[in-house]
């Protein structure tokens, strides 16, 4: 018999069943890989599923009146309607995408401007009946601020409150039914503290002012940034804001576009106007008086060429 031959064979017949054996365990543990990742993604799924049931099983409208904190007035009525959804993210250590259930939907306000603002980024936490949203308020394509909604869900109510973000004194609390009849909403209070405050800056001022012993009228108005939904919201929570000022002088007019009016303090502050596009240095300071039914705004304007001071009242 030739050794070597028989050998041979052997060898080769040790090396291609040892081959096999490598390919199997390969097909194997690949194998285990594919059934963990199904499995996890089984998981997933179930779990977003569940999620979202449960998100679905508070969903609907829920409406009532804004309570305001300052005082209790009613400040209008509040529709809250939303869904559940899912948000999409990049998975880590995935084969799949990652879906995460979240809550979508809107809120329609109705006070003296009726506003509804879309939102896609709320969250539920059905153990607690936790509820939150919260809302960029934009303003020259820069995020000024955040409207939030926090609150509750129990027994077909959304117990909570809407404020701007850092403002919470100034905010409303909320108690809003599902699925209520429109009997649950009732009409704004004539005569709350924050409304009131909103109606006043409606108005045109009107007075006089004296430069170099000639006596000439002056005409202030005042008028929101920009009239977005976000906006209109944000005015009704927040007393400081940015808002547009213009300053009828007779001979030249000024436009403060960056005029920041605070409601509580009852002061109007603003720099750097224009006059017919052309920037133009100067100052602007008012504080609000109340006098009777009188109300208005002691102005003091300063320019390059001197100060202008007026006594102005809301012509009614």
């Amino acid at each position: 018999m030739d050794l070597d031959k028989y050998f041979g064979v052997i060898m080769n017949i040790s090396i291609k069943s040892k081959t096999s054996l490598l390919l199997n365990c390969i097909i194997l543990i690949l194998s285990i890989g594919c059934a963990k990742d199904k499995n996890m993604d089984d998981y997933r799924r179930e779990q977003l599923q569940i999620s979202l049931s449960k998100i679905s099983a508070i969903s609907g409208v829920y409406s009532g009146s804004m309570s305001s904190k300052v005082d209790g007035s009613n400040l209008g009525n509040i529709v809250l309607k939303f869904k559940a959804t899912t948000d999409v993210q990049s998975g880590s250590g995935s084969t799949t995408t990652n879906q995460t259930a979240i809550v979508s939907g809107s809120i329609k306000l109705q006070s003296l401007s009726s506003a509804e603002v879309s939102f896609d980024n709320g969250y539920y936490e059905s153990e607690s009946g936790n509820f939150q949203v919260s809302i960029p308020v934009v303003q020259d394509n820069i995020v000024i601020s955040k409207i939030s909604l926090s609150g509750q869900i129990m027994n077909g109510h959304w117990i909570g409150s809407i404020e701007v973000k850092g403002q919470s004194q100034n905010g409303a609390d909320l108690n809003l039914v599902k699925n209520a009849p429109p009997g649950n909403t009732s009409s704004i209070e004539v005569g709350g503290i924050r409304l009131e405050q909103i109606r006043k800056m409606d108005y045109p001022f009107l007075g006089f002012y004296t430069y170099n012993s000639i006596t000439s009228p002056f005409k202030m108005n005042i008028s929101n940034r920009e009239a977005t939904p976000e906006q209109t919201v944000f005015k009704l929570l927040s007393p400081i804001r940015q808002v547009n000022i213009s300053c009828d002088l007779s001979d030249f007019e000024l436009l403060f576009n960056n005029a920041i009016l605070d409601d509580t303090m009852g002061t109007i502050v603003a720099h750097d106007p224009t006059d017919q596009g052309r920037p133009v240095r100067a100052d602007l300071f008012c504080k609000m008086f109340e006098l009777g039914a009188d109300f208005g705004w002691d102005c003091e304007v300063q320019t390059k060429t001197g100060i202008f001071r007026t006594h102005l009242k809301a012509k009614l």
